[in-house]
């Protein structure tokens, strides 16, 4: 991947195809995780966590009102990361850079979840691919962030 840099108002990146593949399908199982939603899952856990962890039935009356707006939320914000990675050259306004730290958070949280990850100290589970590509996530997510710094 080159990172992404400023390009007048947008930020511009290009990834390689299998940077492209693979982000595509990150995305396509995020999306069907959330389609999903098995509760005894911790990655959904991570996703759509409890609003209020003291009160059970705040809970869940909150997620009851909620949850269907959050997850369309999250899967918009995917869409704009499938929809913008194209052939590898991204070119990112506003919304879009928002949609894509927010969805490569959603990324990481569930890959965190299989990791077994809760603390940042923590190295999680023996699974050297899926701890490359929690690094790689990160750093793309850090690229924006230094983009928007400059």
């Amino acid at each position: 991947m080159m990172p992404f840099r400023r390009e007048g108002d947008d930020l511009a990146a290009t990834f390689t195809t299998v940077e492209v593949e693979l982000m595509s399908e990150l995305i396509e199982q995020v999306g069907e995780l959330l389609a999903f939603r098995e509760a005894s899952d911790p990655a959904i856990a991570r996703l759509l966590p409890d609003a209020y962890r003291d009160d059970a039935e705040a809970a869940s009356e909150f997620r009851r009102l909620m949850e269907d707006d959050l997850v369309s939320r999250k899967q918009a914000n995917a869409s704009v990361v499938r929809d913008s990675l194209g052939d590898g050259h991204v070119r990112l306004g506003a919304g879009a850079v928002q949609s894509w730290l927010r969805a490569l958070t959603d990324l990481r949280l569930v890959i965190a979840a299989r990791l077994g990850i809760e603390h940042d100290e923590d190295r999680g589970a023996d699974d050297p691919f899926l701890q490359d590509v929690y690094g790689w996530l990160g750093y793309v997510q850090s690229s924006i962030l230094d983009a928007l710094e400059d």
